[in-house]
Order: C-alpha cells, then structure tokens, then sequence
C-alpha cells in the first residue's frame, strides 16, 4: 500500500493564546523531503506534533498510511530504539553507527555526551526503525560541520515522507524538492530548497509593496477627485436654489424649475455618486494586497554595559578531565571589550568549559548573563513566574527586547507553550534589566529561525558588553567575534585550547 500523509481542514489551537493557530489547513505531502520555515512561534513544531500524533487537532482530519516518527528538539533522555541501534548486529544498525561516529560506550555515558552526540543518536535510531513517515524537529542544532554532513547523507537515503523543520539553509536546500512557510496568517507551498522559496518570497513582497505604493497614490487622487466633484454639487445645488430669489422674480424662479425639470442640476451629484464608487474599488484593490510586516533588526535601546575592569578572567592554565581524553587549556584572560568565539568539533569539550570558566570570572553573577545550550524546565519556569510581576517600564524593556528578535510579543505571551527559540529571546530580553557586563552563549542560534538569527546577531553587534560565544554557525561568528579560541584533538588522549590570531 502506497505512504500518504494528507491534513484536512484541519484547526488546532492553545486554550490560552488568541485564536487558532491553524485555521483550515489542507495539505497533502509528497515522497521525501518537505522542509517546513517559518518565524518561531508560527506551529512549525506543533504541525510535526499534529501530523505524527502528539496532538490532536480541534477539527479536521490527519491521514497518515503508514508507520510515523517524531525526532524532537529536546534530547535529555535516550531516544526510543536507541538500544536496538547499539547492540543489533543488523548491517543497517552497524552501517549507521559507522557512518555517524557512534561508538558503543555512549550508551552508558549519556549524561556526559555532547548535544551534538545525541542528536546523531536520535536521528540514527529513527532511521533505523525504517519509519514509512519522519518528523524532524532541527537535525543540525548542536552539529560540528562534519557530523552535519554524515547526517546530511543519511538523510539523503531516506525514501518515505519526510517532513523538516530546520533552520540550516544548506539542509533545506540539499534535501528538499518543496518548502511550506509558515506565518499567522498565510500558509504557502513554495517549490525547491528554502533559498528558493525566499528569494520567490522577496519577490512577492517587493511587488505587493509596488502594487500597495501605486494603489495609494491611486486612492489619494481618486478621493481627491471626490472631493472636487462634491464641491461642484454643492455649488450647483447652491445656483439652483430659490432661497435668495426676490419673491416677485418670476423668471428667475422659471429657469431653476427649468433645470430641474431638465436634469441638469443631478448631473453633479451623479458624478459625486459615480466618484464614490470608484474610491470603493481602489480601496479594496489595496486591501486585497498582501501587507508584509518585516522586523526591525537591532536593538532600539541600550543592552549591556562595558566592565570599568581591565579583566574579566584571568584563570592560569588547567585541565577538564573528557571521557577517556582531558582537555588541555592555557592561562585564559577576558578583556570587558573581548569578542571571542570558542570553536571545535562535538565532544571536544566546549560546554565543559564554558561551565567551568563562568564561576571564576570576576564578575558579580548578576553582571553575566549565561545562556547554555539548552534552558532546562526549572530556567523556564522561572522566566514564566517572572514576567507578570515585573513593573510596567521594566515588561516593556523585555518585550522591546523580544520584538527586536524577530518576534511578536503578544504571540509569545499568549502562547500555551512558548517554543525553545521564544524562551531564549524571553532569557535574553530579561538581561536588559541588568546591568550587564558579559555575555556568555552555548550555541545561541539553535531552535532560531532564519529571520532570527538575523535579528539575534544585529542584537549581539549594538550590545555593550563582552562576549563569549559558543557556535557552529561560522557567518554568526565571523560577523561578531573577532577573537578566537579553537579546541583540537592532540597526540595522544589530549584535545588542546589554542588561541588563533
């Protein structure tokens, strides 16, 4: 029997936020790779939890022949069938553990791997249970370059349905032959890679913005027109008047019943009348125009603030203990204006010393801000309690902050569940009402959408503090941090933190 995966008329929305989230929806998914976009907090997540049967929709109908899995964002526990996938002697078990660098002591050290170590562990288990309909929810976040590109290839082998939610460019447009973009209020089919579909997106736009520009001029002068035609049926109505006529004045009182008799004196009004009309139909010509509301990038008020220290670290040379490995790192100083991007391929122990740096910083913990790689229930928890008690000025800094990143305040408040990219910028946005010195970031650009990424690094650039960043972005990296330190495997058991120039 033939895989199909189809949504029908299909509404789905939270009890607390403001309306459906999807209205309606009917769509039909081809063989192999959809890649789905859209800003955070569009349902790009909830659709893969609709489509796989995590949720289930208000309305409407999810049809689905065959077998679905669900890979999530979030990796805290050993995904379903990843015992299956280190101890079978199957050659597809044994392919994928090869292919992906999966070695058969991870299982027992799981607490101890690296984000980017379990997301292969997770996908490759999915793979493994050959899955007839997959559901992926941001494959690359937490991959170095090289597992980006084994992932990519297993991937590529793939060939039931699959839908991708991602936003690594290169993915999208190496696996994807169509992209569905999400946004509140319009859900479009766009052929090819994402690359693709955004420049047909720009398109669009830059034509709804012409056809917008030249309907308003239209509008103006055709309300411009009106105005003049009922300034000349006024006046007429005013020459034909007998109010001002001498009671005597026969003749003059003969020629206005002339005119009216004749219908001269409507001819004004029905071109008032007509102009009318006209003004309607430019009116809804522009209102059946698409208005795109773009984000404004950058911060519009001050964040951060540059340290009166000449050092914010100074720590002298130490080792991190890795599994089977140690981490070898040099005297290591922090200047308050340092831009520094810490690099290296997973595993390598990066986390590691980002938690191990952020205790000895001389800084007074409210003068940091760290954001690990993934906030945890209790992070979140208290970024929920916090926000109604803030005062008014205060909750208006941290929602300026978040529409600065690229997002709609009152979507993200009003949301059941926020997405991982909305509590980050909530995280970030709280920062504001410090007075912070350094910023410290695990991969800041994971669970972000493209267009926020874009407003997180416009953000991070205006920021007057130091930062610390940890990414496998490379553009990210290249545009903020001029300073590098680099983690590398050694002779030996040994990874060494180099500083590059």
């Amino acid at each position: 029997m033939p895989i199909r995966l189809s949504l029908s008329h299909l509404n789905f929305g939270y009890p607390s936020a403001a309306g459906d989230l999807f209205h309606d929806l009917t769509l039909t998914f081809p063989l192999f790779w959809t890649g789905v976009v859209g800003a955070n907090g569009s349902g790009k997540t909830t659709l893969l939890e609709l489509i796989s049967g995590h949720l289930i929709p208000d309305a409407g109908f999810v049809r689905r022949n065959g077998f679905s899995l669900l890979c999530e964002q979030e990796i805290e526990v050993a995904p379903e069938g990843a015992d299956e996938l280190f101890f079978s002697c199957d050659a597809r078990a044994f392919q994928l553990r090869e292919n992906l660098c999966i070695t058969s002591d991870m299982p027992g050290r799981w607490a101890k791997l690296s984000m980017g170590e379990r997301k292969k562990i997770q996908i490759a288990s999915a793979l493994f249970r050959r899955p007839d309909i997959l559901c992926i929810d941001e494959p690359t976040n937490h991959l170095d370059a090289a597992a980006r590109e084994q992932l990519f290839r297993e991937l590529e082998q793939f060939r039931g349905i699959g839908i991708l939610v991602s936003h690594d460019r290169e993915l999208l447009d190496r696996l994807c032959a169509q992209c569905l973009f999400l946004s509140p209020d319009r859900v479009v089919w766009r052929p090819g890679g994402v690359t693709a579909g955004l420049e047909m997106e720009r398109q669009e736009i830059e034509k709804s913005r012409k056809e917008r520009h030249l309907l308003k001029a239209e509008l103006k002068r055709t309300k411009a027109e009106l105005q003049h035609r009922r300034e000349k049926e006024q006046a007429a109505r005013n020459k034909n008047t007998k109010r001002k006529i001498a009671k005597n004045d026969h003749d003059t009182k003969g020629k206005v019943d002339a005119a009216r008799l004749t219908g001269r004196d409507r001819t004004a009004g029905e071109l008032a009348g007509s102009q009318i009309k006209t003004v309607m139909r430019v009116q809804e010509k522009l209102n059946a125009v698409d208005h795109w509301r773009l984000p404004d990038l950058g911060l519009n008020i001050p964040y951060g603030r540059y340290s009166a220290r000449n050092l914010l670290l100074d720590m002298p040379p130490f080792e991190i203990p890795l599994h089977e490995r140690r981490l070898v790192v040099p005297e290591l100083s922090i200047g308050s204006r340092d831009r520094i991007a810490l690099t290296g391929a997973n595993g390598a122990g990066k986390s590691m010393l980002l938690r191990r740096i952020v205790p000895e910083l001389k800084l007074p913990p409210e003068e940091v801000l760290y954001m690990p790689q993934e906030l945890d229930a209790s992070m979140t928890e208290t970024i929920h309690e916090t926000l109604p008690h803030l005062p008014k000025a205060d909750y208006s800094r941290v929602m300026n902050v978040v529409a600065s990143l690229g997002s709609v305040p009152e979507r993200v408040l009003n949301a059941e569940n926020c997405s991982p990219g909305e509590w980050r910028k909530l995280f970030f946005g709280l920062g504001v009402l410090r007075e912070i010195r350094l910023i410290v970031m695990d991969e800041p650009t994971n669970h972000l959408d493209l267009a926020s990424i874009e407003c997180l690094e416009a953000a991070l650039a205006d920021c007057e503090c130091a930062l610390l960043l940890v990414s496998h972005d490379k553009v990210f990296l290249d545009r903020l941090c001029p300073v590098r330190w680099h983690i590398e495997a050694a002779s030996g058991s040994e990874n060494r933190l180099f500083r590059l120039p």
